[in-house]
C-alpha cells in the first residue's frame, strides 16, 4: 500500500517536471530559431534533464533519499546563481 502511494507521488512529480520541461522547450521555440545554437543547446540540456529525471525515478531510492538529492540540486543551483550574478 505504501509503495503504491510512493509510486503515485513519483508519477505526479514526474508529470509536473515533464510539463515544466515542455514549457521551457516552448519558450525556446518562441524566442529562438530552430537553427540557432542557443536553441539547440537549450534543447540538448532539456533532453539531458529529462533523461536524468527518468533515471533517478528508475532507481529504488527512498523518498528521503530523493528529497536529499533534490536539496543538493537546489543548493548547487543557489551557489551557481550567487556566483554568476555577483
Amino acid at each position: 500500500m505504501q509503495t503504491q502511494k510512493i509510486d503515485e507521488v513519483f508519477e505526479l512529480y514526474y508529470e509536473n517536471m515533464r510539463k515544466s520541461i515542455k514549457g521551457v522547450e516552448e519558450i525556446l521555440k518562441i524566442n529562438f530559431l530552430e537553427k540557432d545554437i542557443y536553441y539547440k543547446m537549450g534543447i540538448d540540456n532539456l533532453n539531458a534533464l529529462h533523461e536524468n529525471i527518468v533515471d533517478l525515478l528508475k532507481h529504488t531510492y527512498s523518498p528521503r533519499e530523493v528529497r536529499m538529492k533534490l536539496r543538493e540540486i537546489e543548493y548547487d543551483e543557489k551557489i551557481t546563481q550567487e556566483t554568476f550574478l555577483e
